[in-house]
């Protein structure tokens, strides 16, 4: 058998971006500058960007923000200049890094004098509702994920490029979100059998459990207001889960280690 190390119960609440508003994320540097190799214009929900005569090397646009629905595509556009290539991260869990998971798209088609990407990015079911940061990056020559001379990464060393740091909002009424206080969901870790106990005031009906990718893991119907689910094949990571009860929707974060 597997062994687990405890588990480390989140629960979502107003505090959890005040804990982290003075942490600092890292950013990418591009050793010969932007010029002709950058972010032309960019468009997503209800941002419509465009650089004209600006400092291409500026890349905070986090005042910049868009409403977006967990599960629901978003149309995207990003233009840019000669032969770049268009990744984008979102910060789902908000810990200030853009881990390999939260990489929504990356391509390489490149064009000159400049290429338009048009695509879809999906908030996954199971995000946080709230604000969360969004990275765009567009380097020359580079998908900004494969590795490559030219450079590659959220917080990579390119050659030319830029990036940029906006916000997006995902709503609280179409992600899973916290439930009103008469369907509180209470989640009991046991490390030695491998399992979770969900205990809710009022009774389940169904439960889900996603990945911070939207992943459904495990679904199950339930009743009564009590229900156990077996962890050992889950592996390390984050997870959500969802419970619906006769009085609303609940949900907690927990951390599989």
């Amino acid at each position: 058998m597997r062994k687990h190390y405890p588990f480390a119960l989140l629960i979502c609440s107003a505090l959890f971006s005040t804990l982290h508003a003075g942490a600092q994320y890292c950013s990418p540097t591009f050793f010969s500058g932007c010029f002709n190799w950058r972010t032309q214009a960019l468009s997503l929900g209800t941002i419509n960007w465009s650089l004209d005569a600006g400092d291409c090397s500026v890349g905070d646009y986090t005042t910049l923000n868009t409403v977006l629905n967990a599960g629901e595509p978003a149309a995207m556009s990003v233009t840019n200049g000669n032969w770049c290539g268009c990744a984008v991260w979102i910060d789902l869990n908000d810990d200030q890094t853009f881990d390999a998971g939260e990489n929504l798209y990356t391509t390489y088609v490149g064009g000159d004098p400049s290429y338009t990407y048009d695509f879809t990015i999906t908030i996954p079911l199971g995000t946080l509702p709230g604000p969360h940061r969004l990275r765009v990056i567009s380097p020359w020559g580079s998908d900004g994920v494969t590795v490559g001379d030219n450079g590659y990464g959220p917080c990579g060393s390119y050659q030319y490029g830029n990036f940029m740091d906006l916000t997006v909002t995902v709503s609280g009424a179409t992600s899973v979100a916290e439930a009103a206080p008469e369907a509180a969901l209470a989640l009991v870790a046991d490390p030695v059998n491998e399992a979770i106990t969900l205990s809710a005031v009022a009774p389940l009906t169904q439960v889900a459990v996603m990945d911070m990718q939207g992943r459904v893991v495990e679904q199950r119907r339930a009743t009564g207001d009590r229900l156990v689910l077996d962890t050992h094949a889950w592996p390390k990571g984050v997870y959500v889960v969802r419970a619906e009860t006769a009085l609303g929707t609940a949900s907690r974060r927990v951390v599989v280690q």
